[in-house]
């Protein structure tokens, strides 16, 4: 299987290249960055393309099917100095928020989401546009396989495509320059001890409470999610699993009948068949120290983190300190570093025969 060249959609000049995992050193050597799967970068399978520049490519829906697979591969390659690209879907309701989990440098859409009329491409290539002038990533059509499609790609302001209608022309003295123009901003890398309390509350005020306030924090945050949009993931961390009963529970179960992704953490948590993804995490990790409650989707962003003192206040609460935050950026890492957690090892032995 060969390589698809990306050319940029104005003077058909070769920028870069797709290519799967099986065709590394394929592409007529050319001097041109590839996009290639992040599962071979990621455990060092395919250091380098014919000896050019790797870009670590991964598709939205893996992002969700094994959250902390992915995002510490993702974290794994960028410690290397590989930048990375999404592709994201077009029919789903989630690409606004890979897009603030990732952060990546490169975005692959879909042609014909381009030339589609309906509320969600909008809605979804609103957000790119949000996102782009943001980070400065570049984004490049799959699929451009008419000149409706390329020219549909223009009026987005995108430059760089791929597709059937793209295969010649090109002109190797283009003053255009090359795929990534200009350089693109990253979120900061944090360390995979990092939890959310310790992301959001560098710089930020931390306050001390009990228990009562941080339950009816919690609940309005929880309601809130429903409104906030079916993009909305809703991430919560309730420390043991004795602690995730009566009203919390039904919200969190209400919830992963509404949303893109729900998931739940805390020690003792086994498999469960519906409602939100129940993960359980560790005793000795440091997110069992901390109460959790993210949000985030394509208009609203919020995170309550509340860290364990292990004593008592003056009415007999348990005592918390705890921070609020809508900034977005701060909530995406917290996001991030709590889907990144590993997952225990099952220590179950098999049946013997």
């Amino acid at each position: 299987m060969h390589a698809s060249a990306i050319h940029d959609l104005v003077d058909g000049t070769v920028v870069a290249a797709v290519m799967p995992l099986t065709a590394a050193d394929s592409g007529g050597g050319r001097d041109v960055p590839v996009l290639m799967p992040l599962s071979g970068l990621a455990h060092g399978t395919a250091e380098s393309a014919a000896g050019r520049a790797a870009v670590a490519l991964v598709d939205e829906h893996e992002v969700f099917a094994d959250p902390p697979t992915v995002l510490r591969g993702i974290a794994a390659v960028r410690e290397r100095g590989f930048a990375v690209a999404v592709r994201i879907a077009d029919s789903t309701s989630r690409a606004t928020v890979v897009l603030a989990l990732v952060e990546p440098e490169v975005v692959v859409v879909p042609a014909e989401a381009l030339v589609a009329s309906d509320l969600r491409a909008a809605t979804t290539l609103l957000s790119l546009r949000a996102h782009c002038e943001r980070t400065n990533s570049v984004v490049l059509a799959e699929g451009i396989d008419s000149d409706l499609h390329r020219r549909a790609a223009l009026a987005h302001g995108i430059d760089f495509g791929c597709g059937a209608a793209l295969q010649g022309g090109a002109d190797p003295s283009s003053p255009r320059g090359g795929l990534f123009r200009e350089p693109s901003w990253s979120a900061p890398l944090d360390d995979a001890t990092a939890t959310p309390f310790r992301i959001l509350s560098a710089r930020r005020e931390r306050v001390r409470s009990g228990k009562g306030l941080l339950v009816s924090m919690s609940a309005d945050l929880e309601a809130r999610a429903g409104a906030a949009g079916p993009d909305t993931i809703a991430l919560g961390t309730f420390q043991h699993h004795d602690h995730f009963t009566g009203a919390a529970r039904r919200r969190w179960m209400s919830m992963s009948d509404t949303l893109a992704h729900v998931a739940v953490f805390a020690v003792g948590f086994g498999t469960s068949d519906s409602g939100p993804d129940l993960v359980p995490i560790e005793p000795h990790d440091p997110l069992v120290e901390e109460w959790n409650v993210i949000l985030l989707g394509e208009s609203f962003a919020c995170a309550l983190s509340a860290l364990d003192l292990h004593r008592r206040t003056a009415g007999g609460e348990r005592e918390f300190e705890y921070v609020v935050s809508y900034d977005r950026e701060a909530v995406a890492r917290a996001a991030r570093a709590t889907l990144s957690r590993p997952r225990p090892v099952s220590l179950e032995i098999p049946p013997s025969s």
